[in-house]
């Protein structure tokens, strides 16, 4: 073993540039489980998927296909990451909103597949072009449980703002 712990599976560029498909990914998905490592199987929508209102349907199909076989069990092993591939390396970031209306979207698509106790459990991060300026108010919505940092992460005082976000004052 060589330490690492988990790998990332269907990340935008993989699958653009790679032409790796749904199936090739789910593949990635149970090999990593079943050699002992976790996933972090990312999804997302590209450009003219969300200007057509394919967001949901787009994600839902990753999530169904990427996760066909992995058991219940198993899902303590996988984090989803949702990545709006018009987000990534553009500097643009989908507001707090639009992430959490995902989110959310995923999570009840999880509930579906495995029942809720797992779809609560799930860890489900967003990823598309986080910055200093847009982690506090991603990580104020209750369905993103954190981020997975790209570009952002290659600059040292970007990141550490990034990693000690402020979670917003929570109001009584």
């Amino acid at each position: 073993s060589c330490g690492v712990d988990w790998a990332l599976a269907g990340h935008s560029e993989r699958r653009t540039i790679n032409g790796e498909s749904d199936e090739y990914i789910n593949g990635q998905c149970r090999a990593l489980i079943e050699n002992g490592m976790n996933v972090i199987l990312c999804i997302g929508e590209t450009l003219e998927e969300y200007e057509k209102g394919l967001v949901d349907s787009v994600c839902e199909v990753q999530l169904k296909k990427g996760l066909c076989g992995v058991s219940p069990e198993d899902m303590s092993r996988v984090v989803i990451a949702y990545e709006p591939v018009w987000a990534i390396g553009t500097g643009k970031v989908a507001t707090p909103q639009i992430a959490q209306s995902v989110h959310k979207i995923c999570r009840l698509i999880i509930a579906d597949m495995y029942g809720s106790e797992i779809a609560e459990n799930c860890r489900i991060l967003y990823g598309g072009s986080v910055s200093p300026e847009s982690v506090d108010g991603l990580m104020s919505e209750p369905d993103i449980d954190g981020t997975l940092v790209g570009g952002a992460s290659l600059d040292g005082t970007k990141f550490g703002r990034i990693i000690n976000f402020q979670p917003a004052a929570v109001t009584a």
